[in-house]
């Protein structure tokens, strides 16, 4: 049952880096108004993000996850860059700005409730013992 759970949570992971980077684009390419485009599109979509995220990170602390207890710090470090990251503003780099703004802005919205699920987990084991 287990192996069943690591293929979903991987298949979770990947659709949802797949769906941050086309938002990303959308967002880069102004199809998308991550602030305010008189509709709720922007909202459904960081929402839909947030949820992959969240299923994402229970099935991690479950053990049932793609994220495996040796590969947890390192996730951690680079969901820490990557949520930094996603707080400036790459606009003003020429072309590929907008797009590199958008994407790095999605993946943050993805990665951050993993994120902070497996800090609450390592808080957890660590008070535990």
């Amino acid at each position: 049952m287990a192996e069943i759970w690591g293929k979903v949570s991987s298949w979770i992971f990947l659709i949802g880096i797949a769906v941050a980077i086309i938002v990303g684009l959308a967002i880069g390419a102004d199809a998308i108004d991550p602030f305010y485009s008189g509709e709720a599109t922007p909202a459904y979509i960081a929402a839909f993000l947030g949820f992959l995220g969240l299923v994402a990170g229970i099935l991690a602390i479950l053990g049932m996850g793609t994220i495996t207890k040796e590969e947890i710090p390192t996730f951690m470090m680079a969901a820490i860059l990557l949520i930094a990251i996603s707080a400036t503003s790459f606009g003003n780099i020429k072309w590929f700005g907008d797009y590199l703004d958008g994407i790095v802005s999605a993946l943050g919205i993805f990665v951050a409730p993993i994120a902070g699920l497996l800090a609450v987990k390592a808080i957890w084991d660590i008070g535990k013992d």
